[in-house]
Parts: structure tokens; C-alpha cells; sequence
């Protein structure tokens, strides 16, 4: 018998302790990476090791305990986290939206949206959506058809600009979002009623040869006249808000997530602070099939209110409460669009290689990311900075070089989310300067070949996301879906950064593939400790959350190929939360 498996301090004798069993359990503790068993009490792991110590160790103190043997034979491993996505934004379009996309979706209930591949199917989506909803949409107003979900490259770079939508959508505001999330197209009407044809000319705003608005409509600044006229306006109020929540997380639950993180809640999208009203309304409602990590928007601090408190003295207060259901971690800047979009910032001796399009722009600029940064550490608050191409990875490490050179990092753990055009030398000095790439790895495998034919070339695709090599300069890597672009499934993200696939099959950069160990150990303990929460998620260890997610078959090297078809048996949050896939 160990004592070392069993921690008694953390035990009231006077209740049960459960004992997990499993085929395997792998901890991603490096001291104890395998057990055979887990002691559960109060929503904390009390005790890791076979089965038979745990057993003894309980009776020689005539401790109480129930026995759980559902996963016995599976394989058991720290709860898997989603790190970067939006889950309000997708909980309220699956609710509300109308899905055009080019893979498939799950729901809520675990039924499958179909994906829409050609721009024939496309049109003949559109028009039925018309006639379904054509009762509503002729009481005019800002009654409009909004779809979501497209990306033009999918589908052989299909033009959707202003005269094809009108096509097909001449009577009603239409509104096609990208799956992006930083671009939409709209038809003339659409136009019209967000006022477009009367704002001066920008670089957000494209146009044919004649000088006509083209209806594609670039970056949230510009996008916001349209959301303003009722363009993809799906159901922000707080109801339907709190529904978003427990859509979003329960789809989570599904692929086999703990936790999730929202990557800017109070995004300037939703109304004032309806969203962080949401997110503690769903879980005083007991909505939240996950755990959830909000991050601050950086423009909407002032929106917050909590408690009678306001800006970041009610954000403090959610903070101190440490609830471990909804906690409050970094703070969120976007400063670049995206790849797809042509708007991603790249280095000024990188370029798109589609004819006519241009450098994408800093939606920051160096001199006031400086000061988002500064006001972040201010408040003990860690940066996440949005940077898709690696002109904004550049303005970022620039930034804080200038920072640290004034202000010693005390633990900051500021992240690039995406960081998916980053270079070797741009890795060195993140490692430096102790910054994290959060990337993109799904991006391989939905747009890899687009942007191999339309955007950054096959070279450039070859080491976008480039996992080995962060990897390699000692970075503590995070990986992600960014749902809504892309569906949050932890395993298919890992999947993508060991074998770089694209949909036709293409292996794009083959030596920045990883292990799957390492992939692994990026969606569980990595992304714990990206939001500072390795003390208690992360890794199977006595005194952290009974988080866990089962598995059918353990994740090893000779299953890469088919990783992301392991079976999710289901999980298991706080050692009483169990979920398992396929039972309601």
C-alpha cells in the first residue's frame, strides 16, 4: 500500500469518497503520468493510484466509499479544454441562424447540419430560406435573411459579391457572414438599409471597376452599420443569450470538453453587457454543461456591471468570488483580420499572392496596443492579442519589448491567438519574452488548400501553425477551433497539428507535425495553464477539479491517423457532473 497515492488531508472521513476505475488513467502529471484509479471527494481528486491502494488506504481509516466502475474499461484523461472560441456568438446562430457552410455541424442534441458545397447549392439554399421565412421579411423594416457559416475560398473562390446575391435575393436584406467572422456580404437591399451607399470611401469597404459598393464588407468597425440595420442579428437579448450559453456548451460537452473559453465576452456585437449578464445568469440558472472562462473585451471594460460595481472593479469582483464555474481570466485584443478574408497583416516582405489584393491593416495601431497592453498589467490581467498574420505578430512582440524593457514580467502569460504566419525568428523572441502562441491548427485542414491556391502559396501554407517549431523553442503551445469559424472539437484540433491534412488529403508541412502526446497535452494541461488555472485543471492530480474525459481507446502514436475518430464515451466535471455522449 501507497500512501503517497492518497492525500488525507483533503478528505472529511465523515463522507464517501468515489473511486473512479479505468482501463488507463493518463494524468499529464509528469511525477505520475498513468494510474489505474481516481479518489473523488467535494468535486476535488483526493487520491491517484491503483486501484487496490486507493481501496486500502480508504478502509485502514474507515473512510466510506462508493465504488465507480462505469469506465472501467476505458481510457481516462484530464478534461479537455477549448481555449479560444466564441460561444455565445455560435450558441445564438445555431439557435437563430440559418447555416450555409461547407462541412458539416453538430447540434445541441447531436443531430448534423449538412454542409452546403457547391455556390448552385448555395443559391437554391438561399431561395428556399426566402420562401420559408417570406411572411416575415415582407413586414419590412429591419426584417432580414441572414445566413452564416460561408467562406467564399471553400467553394473555388465563388464571387457572392452584391449583383450575384441580387440574383438570387432582390427584394430583402441579405446578409451572408463568413465563417471568418470578419467579413460579410450583403445584396443591394442589404446595402441600402445599413446605409452604406452614403459612407465616404474605405479600405474596409471594396468596390467593382465602376465604382459601385461590391457588398462585401470587411472588419467589425465596418461591419457594424450593417449589425446596427439587423444584418445577422440573431437573438442578443439576455434569454436569448443565456440559451446561446447552454447551446455552446452542451455542443462542447459533446466533443468532450471541461472547460471553455470565451475569447471576448462583451464583444461590442452583443449589447452593452448583456453577454456577461448571460454567462453569470446561466450559471446561477445551472445552464453551463462546462465550465467557462471569460476574457475581457479590450474596448468594453466600461460595459461590465456586477454587484453595483462597474468597469473593472465589477470585473475584480467576479474575480475574487472564484466561482469554479465562471471565472474571469485574460484580457482579449484583436489588432488583424484574416487569412481568407485578405485582411490578416502580413510582414512587409510577405504578400498575398492572389493579383490585387493588398496588405491587410493593423485595426491597432502599435501606440495604442501599447497602452491596451499597459492598462491590462495594470489590473493583473494576462493579454490575449488576436494576430492572424505575422505583420500583427510583429506590431505585438515589438509592443512588448518596448514594455519589458520599462516593466519586468511578473507572470504574465500574454498569448497570440492564431499566430498562424509566425516565423522562426518571431518564435525565438516570443520564447524570450515569455509569449505563447495559441494556434490555429484547424485551419489546415478546412482551408489549407485554399490558401495554398489563393492567399499565402503553397510555401506559406507549409508552415502556417507551425507547431514544431514553437515547440522547439521551449513554447508552452495552445491549439484551437475559434468556433464559430470553425466547429470546437479538442481531438479534431489535436488531429490537425499531428498530421496537417487538408480536406483533399494534402499533408501541408510535414515536419511541423508533432506528437500526439504533445497534442494531447496541449488541449489539457497547455490550456490550463494559458488561463492560469494549471493549480486546478489541467493534469490528474490530488487537490485539482475531478475533471475528466473518456475515452474509448487511449491516444497513442499508432492511432494519429484516426485520432480524431476515437470515441468519446463521455466526461465527467467537479466527480459528480457526468455527461456521457449518446444519453440525454
Amino acid at each position: 500500500m501507497r500512501f503517497d497515492d492518497i492525500d488525507y488531508g483533503l478528505i472529511d472521513p465523515s463522507k464517501p469518497v468515489k473511486v473512479f476505475s479505468a482501463k488507463k488513467v493518463i494524468t499529464m502529471d509528469k511525477n505520475r503520468p498513468e494510474a489505474q484509479s481516481i479518489a473523488v471527494q467535494g468535486q476535488y481528486i483526493v487520491g491517484v493510484g491503483s486501484k487496490e491502494s486507493l481501496l486500502r488506504a480508504l478502509k485502514v481509516r474507515e473512510i466510506p466509499l462508493e465504488i465507480d466502475d462505469q469506465f472501467a474499461n476505458y481510457y481516462i484523461y484530464p478534461g479537455f479544454a477549448e481555449h479560444h472560441m466564441h460561444p455565445q456568438i455560435m450558441g445564438s446562430f445555431m439557435v437563430g441562424g440559418n447555416y450555409v457552410g461547407f462541412t458539416d455541424r453538430t447540434t445541441a442534441d447531436g443531430s448534423i447540419l449538412p454542409g452546403i458545397q457547391s455556390i448552385e447549392k448555395l443559391k437554391d439554399r438561399i431561395k428556399e430560406l426566402i420562401a420559408q421565412n417570406e411572411a416575415r421579411l415582407k413586414k419590412g423594416g429591419n426584417e432580414w435573411l441572414n445566413c452564416w457559416g460561408f467562406d467564399p475560398l471553400m467553394l473555388e473562390d465563388a464571387d457572392i459579391t452584391r449583383d450575384v446575391l441580387d440574383e438570387v435575393c432582390k427584394d430583402y436584406p441579405l446578409c451572408i457572414y463568413h465563417a471568418s467572422a470578419h467579413i460579410m456580404n450583403l445584396n443591394s437591399a442589404g446595402l441600402k438599409l445599413a446605409g452604406y451607399e452614403e459612407l465616404p470611401p474605405s479600405p474596409f469597404l471594396p468596390r467593382y471597376e465602376d465604382g459601385r459598393i461590391n457588398g462585401t464588407i470587411e472588419e467589425p468597425e465596418m461591419m457594424h452599420y450593417a449589425f446596427e440595420a439587423g444584418a445577422s442579428r440573431v437573438d442578443y437579448s439576455l434569454e436569448g443569450l443565456i440559451k446561446a450559453s447552454e447551446v455552446s456548451t452542451k455542443i462542447a460537452r459533446i466533443k468532450g470538453c471541461t472547460s471553455v473559453t470565451d475569447k471576448g465576452t462583451n464583444f461590442p456585437l452583443t449589447p452593452k453587457d448583456v453577454a456577461s449578464r448571460a454567462w453569470l445568469a446561466a450559471r446561477d440558472q445551472k445552464k453551463l454543461h462546462t465550465r467557462v472562462n471569460m476574457e475581457v473585451w479590450f474596448n468594453t471594460v466600461d460595459v461590465w456591471d456586477y454587484k453595483g460595481k462597474k468597469g473593472w472593479e465589477a470585473i475584480k469582483q467576479i474575480q475574487n468570488e472564484k466561482d469554479p464555474r465562471l471565472s474571469v481570466g485574460n484580457y482579449k485584443i484583436l489588432i488583424d483580420g484574416s487569412i481568407q478574408g485578405f485582411t490578416a497583416n502580413l510582414l512587409p516582405n510577405c504578400c498575398y499572392i492572389k493579383p490585387g489584393k493588398e496588405n491587410g491593416l493593423l485595426t491597432v495601431d502599435e501606440d495604442h496596443l501599447h497602452k491596451y497592453i499597459q492598462i491590462a498589467e495594470e489590473h493583473g490581467m494576462s493579454v490575449s492579442v488576436h494576430t492572424n498574420g505575422n505583420g500583427a505578430t510583429e506590431a505585438v512582440i515589438n509592443v512588448i519589448e518596448k514594455i519589458r524593457k520599462k516593466s519586468p514580467n511578473i507572470g504574465f502569460r500574454h498569448s497570440l491567438e492564431h499566430c498562424q504566419l509566425a516565423t522562426e525568428n518571431q518564435f525565438w523572441r516570443m520564447a524570450k519574452l515569455h509569449i505563447t502562441p495559441n494556434l490555429f491548427t484547424n485551419h489546415l485542414y478546412y482551408w489549407g488548400d485554399a490558401h495554398a491556391k489563393y492567399t499565402v502559396g503553397d510555401h506559406g501554407v507549409r508552415h502556417m501553425d507551425a507547431c514544431r517549431s514553437a515547440l522547439g523553442y521551449g513554447l508552452k503551445i495552445g491549439m484551437h477551433s475559434d468556433d464559430l469559424v470553425t466547429e470546437v472539437s479538442p481531438l479534431f484540433t489535436a488531429w490537425c497539428a499531428v498530421n496537417r491534412k487538408s480536406l483533399t488529403g494534402k499533408v501541408y508541412g510535414e515536419d511541423q507535425c508533432i506528437s500526439v502526446d504533445e497534442a494531447m497535452r496541449a488541449i489539457t494541461y497547455n490550456h490550463a495553464w494559458l488561463a492560469h488555472q494549471e493549480d486546478v485543471r489541467g493534469s490528474i492530480e490530488m487537490g485539482k477539479w475531478a475533471d475528466f474525459t473518456i475515452l474509448a481507446e487511449e491516444a497513442t502514436e499508432d492511432k494519429k491517423e484516426r485520432l480524431k475518430d476515437i470515441k468519446i464515451i463521455g466526461s465527467v466535471i467537479g466527480g459528480d457532473d457526468i455527461f456521457i455522449n449518446g444519453k440525454s
